[in-house]
């Protein structure tokens, strides 16, 4: 999975990305400072939509749920749908603090890991009432596709021992 990701086109976004990161932390800061400034909530979600999509563009996943969440955090905050409006302001706050930390890990582990932003996803999710992830949610290997077996690979499969075999195989995953 690491292999097929682009880290020049992560190092080309990157500076963007924190750039308009700040800004988002700038806007989220604004409307700390006044609960009434809803415009701050706009910005910040055109912001963090705009990451969104490079990190979409850039195929690193795991780095485009984590803002995928943030923006759906803003969203629930822009329809009141969240009972501690200033606790998921800090938490957006930390969120997009987290992001540029998680990319640099990202570049320079060569892995898009999102297991190590989960707790992060599950707080975002967590603020705005929504159902945690677990771990298996985030889980998909690159599995081969094997080629179907021919007519005389089939002839040679005892079916008495193919119970035996399936058994074997599922012990194995």
């Amino acid at each position: 999975m690491g292999d097929r990701h682009d880290y020049v086109a992560l190092e080309w976004v990157k500076g963007e990305i924190a750039e308009t990161l700040r800004l988002a932390h700038q806007a989220i800061e604004a409307v700390l400072d006044d609960p009434q400034a809803f415009p701050g909530l706009d910005e910040c979600l055109d912001y963090i939509h705009q990451v969104h999509g490079s990190l979409q563009m850039v195929e690193f996943y795991g780095a485009a749920l984590l803002a995928e969440e943030m923006e759906h955090l803003v969203e629930a905050l822009q329809h009141e749908r969240v009972s501690h409006r200033d606790e998921a302001l800090h938490l957006l706050l930390q969120a997009l603090g987290q992001l540029p930390i998680y990319l640099d890990r990202v570049q320079s582990a060569r892995r898009d890991l999102p297991l190590v932003v989960l707790p992060l996803i599950n707080d975002l999710r967590s603020a705005r009432g929504e159902s945690l992830l677990s771990e298996t949610s985030l889980f998909s290997p690159q599995l081969p596709e094997l080629p179907p077996l021919s007519a005389e690979a089939l002839a040679l499969l005892e079916p008495a021992e193919l119970p035996n075999v399936l058994r074997k195989l599922r012990q194995m995953l």
